[in-house]
């Protein structure tokens, strides 16, 4: 019998599967070799959809074009205000045209808009806009003034002897002089009557004579910045007071205002040049008639407005550019302006309630005039002033809403922060339970911990920061919507995902960091939300709405795709073979995608797949993707195929087509290694 030969046991590579059924954001800090399974290293136009899983973003439609470039959206009463170029539009009819054409900020006050562009301030009252000077408030700076002179009456009694009798006062005019009820002849000198002949004995003389007055009169309010008028109010005692001399000269031609308290209390408005006459140079106003003794004892009865320009001043307000509503006990019911060219480290405040009124010593300056305030966020009841550059190495200064026993407030500094400086003017940004902002480094919180500290080091943007910080981020724009934090540069629209944290080795400093996603195709000048919808205006004046269930921008297709990290095994010195490839995606009514593998540097497309994702929804019915399936639950897809002698491959997954949808819930991969790899 022939000798049987044996070969002993063919090995076989045993099967293995790699799975990823759990997603987070994009990694673009990582090497290519520590990005977890679970992001992806390239994936342009994606979010996480309610459970963390990748997602294709919405398109967006253009609701209107303006013609110019949008430089901001505010919203009041249910009116949408676009500052597009030069002017600023309400519901799409023009209301303004003399605007800087720069972005430019507004905050809600009671039911009015105030808008700051770092030309002119405005107030927008839902019916028309107008300069903020021309609604300003006008302070009454003094109270209980003194005319300049005043009539009075001295009895005096005869001797029989004398023939001097001196004043207490010295008058500046003796109007009349009676003894006995009858007019004599006398003569004022050195503060004394002098008469010819000496008064009977106990004869009544009566003098009336006209005596000057000290100004007097109380402070009561500041002068306000933003308006050249202002009040005075005199107590008119005697009922002869005729002339009155405010406390500024050198009044501007605008009209003086008068108005003297009748008999029943009322305010009666007097006419200037029938009722009195203005002396401008010299600020004194002169009536026709004395004014009558004050109905109210003690009580002022005359208020004269008057206007001057005061240089500069109105410029502080109006160069403004960045606003913020702040008050104490967390309440936003002053807005604080800073940004102005000429006063880089100075901010002002209004009066609570009425950003009308800007008095003049409302203001502050932070740290040496080579100091700029950038910006401002508000940390745990305190008022946040990003400066740079750092002063002595302290980027924050943190102001506390204080009230004294008049209840008078005001905002002292209480602490510095050191840390990374702030680099854009329009990145601050309230998220969650956190201020957000950019710096040099990427994006920075400052936490309520912070505030017991001196330093800060909340990094939250590790995954992004390699990219990020190549941006020119002083040109950058943040907004809110929903729960990302949106950062517009460069073309780009940088997302944070605020309700996805994780703890990054990169950054131990840092309580956590944001998942983050990338959306291309589109340039966002400003971005806003309004209902939880994102909207934005470009740079060529169109304003954009983002669609719920379109997928294209203005009728163009979308790109977007997640790649894998690379698959290299568990040998990465060893061939694979690749036997099948599973993906768990979710079903849309019109869905495409297209599988596409990398090996030696070029993608090649493996699969694609349409009618097997889709269903049928009339809100969009297509008769070219027509389907009678009802099934709106993710599939589940396979693809035979056999990839071998490979050390490493990339997988993406791309869906790029107009109005079609993708989502990602599950990938995986069967294969086997063996072998040692040779090029």
């Amino acid at each position: 019998m022939p000798e049987v030969l044996n070969f002993g046991r063919v090995s076989v590579p045993a099967g293995k599967v790699l799975e990823v059924t759990s997603f987070a954001g994009i990694d673009l800090s990582s090497a290519p070799t520590d990005v977890s399974r679970k992001r992806s290293p390239d994936a342009p136009n994606m979010m996480p959809d309610s459970l963390g899983n990748p997602i294709k973003r919405t398109g967006f439609s253009v609701l209107e074009n303006y013609g110019a470039r949008i430089n901001g959206s505010f919203s009041l009463g249910g009116q949408r205000i676009i500052h597009a170029g030069r002017s600023l539009f309400v519901d799409g009819k023009e209301y303004w045209s003399t605007m800087v054409d720069d972005i430019s900020s507004g905050q809600v006050i009671g039911d009015k808009l105030y808008i700051f562009d770092g030309f002119e301030a405005l107030c927008f009252d839902g019916n028309e806009v107008v300069p903020l000077r021309d609604t300003a408030y006008i302070p009454t700076v003094l109270i209980s003034k003194n005319a300049d002179s005043a009539e009075k009456e001295t009895v005096l009694e005869g001797d029989g002897l004398s023939t001097e009798f001196a004043l207490e006062e010295t008058a500046d005019e003796i109007i009349s002089v009676t003894a006995e009820g009858l007019s004599t002849e006398y003569a004022y000198e050195d503060g004394k009557i002098k008469f010819g002949e000496a008064p009977a004995e106990d004869a009544k003389i009566i003098i009336k004579a006209k005596y000057a007055m000290e100004p007097g009169g109380s402070a009561k309010e500041e002068f306000n910045l933003i308006s050249p008028r202002w009040k005075e109010s005199f107590l008119c005692s005697t009922g002869t007071e005729k002339s009155f001399t405010l406390s500024k000269k050198g009044l501007c031609g605008a009209p003086v205002r008068a108005f003297v308290m009748d008999e029943n209390g009322e305010w009666q408005e007097k006419t200037e040049n029938v009722d009195f006459t203005a002396d401008r140079e010299n600020g004194k106003i002169v009536f026709n008639e004395a004014v009558p003794k004050t109905p109210v004892t003690g009580e002022d009865n005359l208020v004269i407005e008057a206007e001057k320009f005061f240089d500069g001043c109105a410029e502080r307000i109006n160069g403004c550019r960045k606003s913020i509503a702040f008050d104490s006990g967390g309440t936003a019911a002053r807005i604080f302006v800073c940004g102005n060219k000429s006063e880089p480290n100075r901010d002002y405040w209004c009066m609570p309630g009425d950003p009308t009124y800007w008095p003049d010593t409302y203001y502050s300056e932070l740290g040496s005039s080579e100091v700029s305030i950038i910006g401002y966020s508000i940390v745990d009841g305190y008022l946040a002033s990003h400066i740079s550059p750092a002063f002595d190495g302290r980027s924050i200064v943190l102001r506390k809403a204080e009230t004294d026993e008049n209840g008078n407030a005001s905002f002292p500094v209480v602490k510095y922060l050191q840390g990374e400086e702030a680099v854009s003017a329009n990145s601050f940004i309230y998220m969650e339970k956190e201020p957000l902002f950019l710096t040099g480094r990427g994006v920075y919180a400052v936490t309520a911990q912070d505030v017991s500290g001196e330093k800060y080091t909340q990094n939250r943007s590790f995954y992004i920061n390699k990219e990020l910080c190549k941006e020119n981020l002083k040109d950058a724009f943040c907004a809110k919507w929903k729960q990302f934090y949106l950062i517009s540069v460069g073309g780009k629209l940088y997302l944070l995902d605020t309700s996805q944290k994780s703890y990054e080795r990169g950054e131990p400093l840092s309580a956590a960091q944001y998942e983050c996603y990338l959306w291309k195709g589109f340039d966002a000048r400003i971005l806003w939300e309004e209902e939880g919808v994102l909207f934005f205006g470009d740079g060529e004046g169109r304003v954009c709405r983002f669609s719920e269930n379109s997928y294209s921008d203005d009728g163009k297709a979308i790109e977007a795709y997640w790649t894998f990290p690379d698959f290299a095994g568990e040998d990465f010195w060893r061939n694979k073979t690749i036997r099948t490839v599973a993906i768990q995606a979710a079903a849309y009514p019109l869905n495409k995608l297209r599988l596409e593998l990398r090996t030696g540097g070029i993608w090649k497309v493996l699969k694609e797949w349409t009618d097997r994702l889709s269903f049928f929804a009339w809100n969009a019915f297509s008769w070219k993707d027509f389907t009678w399936s009802g099934n709106s639950g993710p599939r589940t897809l396979t693809l035979k195929t056999k990839i071998k002698k490979f050390d490493r491959a990339g997988f993406r997954i791309v869906c790029d087509e107009k109005d079609k949808a993708f989502g990602l819930c599950g990938f995986a991969l069967e294969y086997t290694e063996g072998g040692r790899f040779k090029r």
